[in-house]
């Protein structure tokens, strides 16, 4: 077993305050991500989890006991940082063998501990090569490796595959993901990449400005953002805004206007909005299609085989994107239309919170 519970864990240094009162409980074998822009705080909470940060106050709890003043070592936890961290001196083998060197374990439980992690991590005829004989992803495999050796009650990942190409990206997601489910361990990660919180994370954490603005599944903070801020944050190509003003809120939804006329009524719980408001409306690229409605100058378009992406210019300037199939007929610089399902639609207040969608796809539990 191994929970993780961090409770009104704040950082400051000196009269700079990084983060503010964090809760956060993280269940038993789960993959969760931190994920956020840079400066937001990701990674001095994945430090103060890891001990090498101390939080200037609130608690960290492992597996039910305080372990806030617990040296790192003493934390059941084991760490796989952004660079790969790796003696260039020493074989593959010494390198994952090294934590155990200095716990200074019996030879025959060194070997079948490395040939576990080599076989599991499918390194086995790497052992004796040297760092720099291997690739990037074989040095970060190396880099787990010696994590895993030490049998640890929480992974923790400092955005581990910054330093590799696209390609090897995409392999390495795949291979972290396998090797979550054959370890069967609470893994913590740190990404500022969206992509890997989406396809890794059976919960996401999005952080921004040092608070949390949501924490939970991947397809929950897809449909289902509770601001602005995740919304947008959330999705690739990620999510137009489009202002609008609300002309009647009513037992249908919120009737709202964009700039130029078009109207539609939106099947969200209209809160206090009323006549006269100013909102935004979130428009997933993705849920766009050719038609009546909106209508956008195409500026841009890149081919992408099974999609087209397309941007433009709203009558009002305004930026948007579209996510149209590959062969769709567009050219750049015409004028297109563009239909909108309104229970597609997101709706966000002055302050950036959302208005429910009474129509959004329902969750597996």
């Amino acid at each position: 077993m191994a929970t993780l519970d961090l409770n009104k864990i704040t950082k400051s240094f000196g009269t700079a305050h990084v983060l503010h009162g964090i809760d956060l409980a993280v269940r038993d074998k789960e993959f969760v991500v931190f994920v956020g822009p840079s400066g937001c705080g990701k990674s001095t909470l994945l430090r103060i989890i890891a001990g090498l940060e101390e939080a200037s106050s609130g608690s960290l709890v492992i597996d039910g006991v305080d372990v806030s003043a617990a040296a790192p070592v003493d934390r059941g936890i084991s760490m796989v940082f952004q660079s790969y961290a790796l003696y260039p001196h020493l074989s593959v083998f010494e390198n994952i063998a090294f934590p155990l060197r200095v716990q200074k374990l019996p030879e025959a439980e060194v070997q079948a501990k490395v040939g576990r992690a080599a076989e599991i991590l499918k390194l086995t005829d790497k052992l004796p090569l040297k760092p720099g004989q291997l690739s990037g992803g074989q040095r970060q495999r190396v880099a787990i490796g010696r994590s895993i050796v030490r049998n640890p009650k929480v992974f923790l990942f400092d955005e581990p595959l910054s330093n590799l190409d696209a390609a090897l990206r995409g392999d390495m997601r795949v291979e972290l993901s396998q090797l979550h489910r054959d370890l069967a361990a609470t893994m913590i990660y740190v990404t500022h990449d969206q992509v890997e919180a989406m396809t890794m994370a059976d919960r996401i954490v999005v952080l921004n400005k040092g608070r949390i603005e949501q924490f939970g599944s991947p397809m929950e903070l897809y449909h289902h953002p509770a601001t602005r801020f995740v919304a947008t944050f959330i999705g690739q190509p990620n999510m137009n805004l489009v202002p609008a003003t609300v002309i009647g809120a009513g037992a249908e939804g919120l009737a709202v206007e964009f700039h130029g006329g078009h109207r539609m009524t939106l099947p969200v719980d209209c809160g206090s909005a009323r006549a006269g408001d100013k909102v935004e409306v979130g428009i997933r690229p993705e849920n766009v299609t050719l038609g009546a409605g909106l209508t956008m100058k195409l500026r841009v378009l890149e081919r992408l085989g099974g999609v087209s992406i397309t941007y433009g210019d709203m009558p009002d300037g305004m930026r948007f994107c579209a996510a149209l199939p590959g062969d769709t007929v567009v050219k750049e610089g015409e004028e297109i239309g563009l239909a909108i399902n309104p229970a597609d639609c997101h709706v966000f207040d002055a302050n950036g919170s959302v208005l429910r969608r009474r129509m959004a796809p329902a969750l597996a539990a």
